[in-house]
């Protein structure tokens, strides 16, 4: 004999009994979730719909199929308030360069260079050369680096969008992870690299996706 399947509903009534196939278009329909209560024949008992291994592969769906409704439907964080983020930010990584940096800067006599007084080309490749050459920047780039990748990798935002409430996603709502929070913050430099300019897409675009954003595949959107 076929084994048997019945469920609470989320209107306390009982439905069933049905066969596996018609409970997991049941699941599909929404109606049974990871805590709906389930009835085995075999069993003979209820537990959640999560304690049979039968069903857990169309519950992870469902619950995928949610996440990413949801994250659709977020709305995106606009120019000013990415600012705000990226200052935040700034003064994080600042502090971790300089609690980085300065031990090491001792014992090497490395030293940060005072700014040029004019902004000719020269004085500003010199200026250049001399923040590489006592590894200002190049310890800089390494936490600046760490410092997204990590954060926006585990948890979808730094600690400055965390502080607004913002949350990096890609375009189905689901989290970015490490590889693609690596991909985005390389596509960023792009936009560094060409006087900002991949930043004003924020207030452009009606999505405030940036030109990293587009790149990588990802968007930046309030938490709920």
């Amino acid at each position: 004999m076929d084994i048997q399947y019945k469920i609470i509903g989320g209107d306390g009534v009982e439905y069933g009994p049905a066969p596996l196939l018609e409970l997991k278009n049941w699941i599909r329909d929404g109606r049974v979730a990871a805590m709906t209560k389930v009835w085995r024949s075999d069993l003979s008992f209820w537990s959640p719909a999560d304690r049979y291994t039968e069903l857990l592969e169309d519950l992870a769906r469902l619950n995928a199929s949610v996440a990413a409704a949801a994250g659709r439907a977020l709305p995106p964080a606009g120019f000013w308030m990415r600012l705000a983020a990226f200052i935040i930010d700034l003064v994080l990584i600042s502090i971790l360069f300089l609690a980085v940096w300065s031990p090491m800067a001792g014992p090497r006599h490395w030293q940060i260079p005072e700014p040029p007084h004019s902004l000719t080309d020269a004085s500003l490749q010199q200026y250049n050369q001399q923040l590489w050459m006592n590894n200002v920047l190049p310890v800089f780039y390494a936490i600046f680096l760490l410092y997204n990748v990590l954060l926006n990798g585990r948890f979808g935002a730094t600690v400055g969008k965390m502080a607004i409430g913002a949350k990096i996603t890609r375009l189905d709502g689901s989290p970015i992870g490490y590889s693609r929070a690596l991909l985005r913050w390389l596509a960023a430099r792009l936009s560094d690299f060409f006087f900002f300019s991949g930043y004003l897409l924020i207030g452009l675009r009606d999505d405030k996706r940036a030109l990293h954003d587009l790149l990588a595949g990802t968007k930046v959107v309030f938490k709920r």
